[in-house]
């Protein structure tokens, strides 16, 4: 796994990367374990596993990293898997482990057989993870686990439930293997392919679950003192904190720009925010841009007023910017944007006869 270079410390994490070391040492004793690592876009997923590998490659263990991207709804079959392989096939050492396993190599030359005959590649890849774990302990690292295809949710689902993390019968020594597998809690809407998946593995006793929440304000503040590449006014760091609200990266974008933005939301990061946003209906973006003029937090019956659409079509709509995780449900029948920026982006965005 090539580690992504960081210049920014890793600030206010250190009881999640106390554990994950402890999930290293066991598996380097034998002891096979996966992590399921849940936190918003932004809170710092990547850069907590960016340490985690760079702990476990300064232990000598193998470190393999595969990334599942956003293709749509079909998407590339085995791809984070594909990418493992590729590292490994690139590297002289792992040769004799990779030939071993035939059918694996039919996968990364892009071969068709491998595909349809799945249980013979299921068990290749689980039986090439188990002999590389022989030569040394090692690390998978699977990011973004939400934009993962069909094919590689099921890989993962038999790895983690049959194979890999199994302790081998007859005596034979254990795996040594660790795996941590990162996605989006706010991408898991309610018919995301990915919850059942979810709800399945964290009932496995070698499956844990991680939440990177949001970071505290004292945290974010170090952060802010870290990065800023020329010193800010007390009352410029205070008002990035408060409007960061625990987010790493936003914070780190609301930084960036206070050389070149005056006010509202820096146009990178409102890019970043507004994407949930359209793949809303059109009703539900029309309810969302009403409550955006009401403030952060908005009534029921006000934002039914101002809306003037039926109470059915105002029900679904909610009902679907809750799901997408954009408003959050209130006390007092009331309703509140999830994130404050997300807020001021969507309102950012009105004409100004909109407003």
């Amino acid at each position: 796994m090539s580690q992504t270079s960081f210049s920014t410390p890793l600030i206010g994490r250190e009881d999640e990367l106390d554990r994950l070391s402890g999930v290293l040492e066991r598996a380097r004793s034998g002891e096979s374990r996966a992590v399921l690592i849940a936190g918003d876009a932004g809170v710092g997923k990547t850069r907590v596993l960016d340490e985690v590998a760079g702990r476990a490659a300064a232990d000598r263990m193998i470190v393999l990293a595969g990334h599942c991207v956003d293709l749509g709804d079909v998407g590339l079959p085995y791809l984070p898997f594909t990418e493992v392989l590729g590292v490994l096939a690139a590297e002289e050492r792992f040769a004799q482990v990779l030939t071993a396993h035939p059918v694996v190599e039919g996968l990364l030359g892009g071969g068709t057989d491998a595909v349809r005959d799945r249980l013979r590649l299921f068990e290749g890849i689980a039986g090439l993870l188990a002999d590389l774990a022989d030569v040394a302990p090692v690390l998978l690292v699977l990011e973004d686990l939400h934009w993962a295809d069909q094919s590689s949710r099921d890989l993962l689902r038999f790895l983690l439930s049959r194979g890999i993390l199994q302790r081998p019968t007859g005596g034979a020594p254990a795996h040594r293997l660790a795996v941590l597998a990162s996605y989006r809690a706010d991408d898991l809407h309610r018919r995301h392919p990915l919850r059942p998946l979810l709800a399945e593995l964290v009932r496995l006793p070698a499956v844990e679950r991680l939440e990177l929440r949001p970071l505290a304000d004292a945290e974010v503040t170090r952060l802010v003192r870290a990065v800023q590449e020329r010193p800010l006014s007390d009352g410029t760091v205070r008002r990035i904190v408060e409007r960061a609200e625990g987010n790493a990266f936003y914070a780190e974008e609301l930084v960036a720009a206070t050389d070149t933005e005056v006010g509202g939301v820096p146009s990178g990061l409102a890019d970043v925010l507004l994407i949930r946003f359209e793949q809303l209906s059109d009703t539900a973006q029309q309810v969302l841009r009403t409550a955006a003029v009401a403030g952060r937090r908005v009534e029921h019956e006000l934002l039914r007023g101002a809306v003037g659409i039926p109470e059915e079509e105002l029900e679904a709509a909610l009902r679907e910017a809750i799901g997408r995780q954009l408003l959050v449900a209130g006390d007092g029948d009331t309703y509140a944007f999830r994130h404050a920026l997300a807020r001021e982006a969507v309102y950012a965005d009105l004409l100004p006869g909109e407003r």
